[in-house]
């Protein structure tokens, strides 16, 4: 039998786009955002407009996040969007003005230099390839007393399970890890 690597050096996890899961908690907020921001840097149109972006990131309106988010009202997205702040998940902006909504998801892993990062669309699809996150990410729910909602529970374990069970079939099928970059 073949010697498996430690696990517990990489700091990474990937979770397929596919199986990303539905229901309340917070972590599914935030999935639903990573997978829509930005994989490389460039320029994305949205509703006619062009915005520049960053690995990461996503720009555009307040609809196009209620979409992402699948609610119904402003509030509800704009305060998702704090809570998600608060936890040091994103940072956004909201111009008054303009109406242009950016938010950066600071636990990105992606990075992309050189022109071949330049061409074609830089925004990702939902179900198409894999959400890289770190393992640790649900801790700062746990340190902050946030009671966990479905999606939320459903992420630690999907961490955790890699993580703590060499044995896992996750491990070599679904749930590749990545070295920590």
């Amino acid at each position: 039998m073949a010697a498996m690597k430690c696990l517990h050096k990489y700091n990474w996890v990937k979770l397929p786009r596919n199986a990303l899961p539905t229901g309340k908690g917070l972590m599914g907020a935030w999935m639903r955002l990573a997978s829509r921001a930005a994989f490389r840097k460039g320029v994305a149109s949205y509703c006619g407009y062009e915005n520049a972006v960053e690995p990461g990131m996503w720009a555009g309106g307040i609809v196009g996040l209620k979409s992402i988010l699948g609610v119904r009202s402003r509030a509800k997205a704009t305060e998702t969007l704090d809570m998600l702040a608060r936890f040091g998940y994103l940072t956004y902006e909201l111009d008054r003005e303009t109406k242009k909504l950016t938010y950066q998801i600071t636990d990105w892993v992606v990075k992309c230099f050189g022109k071949e990062c330049m061409n074609g669309a830089v925004y990702t699809t939902d179900g198409y390839g894999f959400l890289c996150l770190p393992r640790n990410i649900t801790e700062r729910l746990v340190q902050q007393h946030h009671t966990f909602e479905e999606t939320d529970a459903w992420l630690d374990l999907w961490c955790h399970t890699v993580w703590e069970d060499s044995d896992s079939p996750f491990n070599h099928h679904i749930m590749a890890v990545v070295p920590s970059l």
